[in-house]
């Protein structure tokens, strides 16, 4: 089993603050794993340090058999894309304009696009469904069209990686799903190794091959849906008790309905 990504005793916080204290995974190479948790976990900080939008304190981050200390970020960038919750762009900028910053990496300096660019944006925008917008500009796109050009332009960088933080947040049904089969293409079409934080439960077990369950900046269970997506997992992690069954759809474990859990001295009658 190859994996794409490596932590070993990550420490990641803010100033004093340690969110986490210590993260040992191992992703598998060209799979897709979600990360899930109550809010405050962790989730998004761990996809911040592995993709060096912050910095950990300590330990250690490998991206295919690469230690991230000391390298580059360009070359960094032709091994990973990461999105970000609210990736933000000039409104004036054009679909084209965003998918050619995807090619930063193997530029130098300032220099223009070269055929090669331009045909490998081409096919960016042509993969997320988006070349018929590709001289609109961003500020006129609908929400799930801006996040596929967002993705078109992590498919530019040409990365056998990418990390999402929340794609579908403020996205409505449809243009969750459009966004999430789309990972699933990618996965499927171009062996991407996909990691993305999603507060969907459901939509991350139907969508991935891992889940990566946190509880305060820990890892509580990392396994497949089967054996992460538990009725033990949801009280642990969300405090909640939930109806698991199979997914008509998808074979998958889903969560039908929930309660709170009560209080351990309320059910005890104290």
């Amino acid at each position: 089993m190859e994996y794409s990504i490596v932590t070993e005793k990550l420490k990641i916080g803010y100033d004093e603050n340690i969110i986490v204290p210590s993260l040992d995974i191992a992703v598998e190479s060209g799979k897709i794993t979600s990360v899930i948790g109550a809010n405050g976990c962790g989730k998004s900080t761990v996809l911040k340090a592995i993709g060096r939008i912050i910095r950990s304190k300590s330990g250690t981050i490998i991206i295919n058999n690469m230690d991230l200390q000391g390298t580059k970020s360009r070359e960094i960038a032709k091994q990973m894309a990461i999105l970000p919750q609210t990736p933000n762009a000039p409104g004036t900028l054009t679909c084209a304009e965003l998918v050619a910053y995807g090619r930063f990496p193997y530029r130098r300096g300032f220099g223009k696009l070269n055929k090669e660019d331009k045909e490998i944006v081409d096919w960016a925008l042509s993969v997320t469904n988006m070349s018929d917008f590709s001289d609109r500009e961003i500020a006129s796109l609908s929400g799930g069209q801006r996040q596929r050009v967002w993705i078109a332009m992590a498919l530019a960088q040409q990365t056998g990686i990418i990390l999402l933080d929340e794609p579908t947040t403020y996205l409505d049904l449809c243009h969750q799903l459009e966004v999430l089969e789309l990972l699933k293409k990618l996965n499927e079409t171009q062996g991407t190794t996909i990691v993305m934080v999603l507060h969907d439960l459901n939509l991350a077990s139907r969508y991935s091959h891992y889940l990566l369950a946190m509880r305060n900046g820990r890892v509580e269970k990392f396994g497949t849906p089967q054996e992460v997506m538990t009725h033990g997992m949801l009280a642990d992690c969300f405090r909640i008790d939930g109806d698991i069954v199979s997914d008509p759809r998808s074979g998958k474990p889903m969560c039908i309905s929930f309660d709170l859990l009560q209080p351990r001295e309320t059910q005890e009658g104290v």
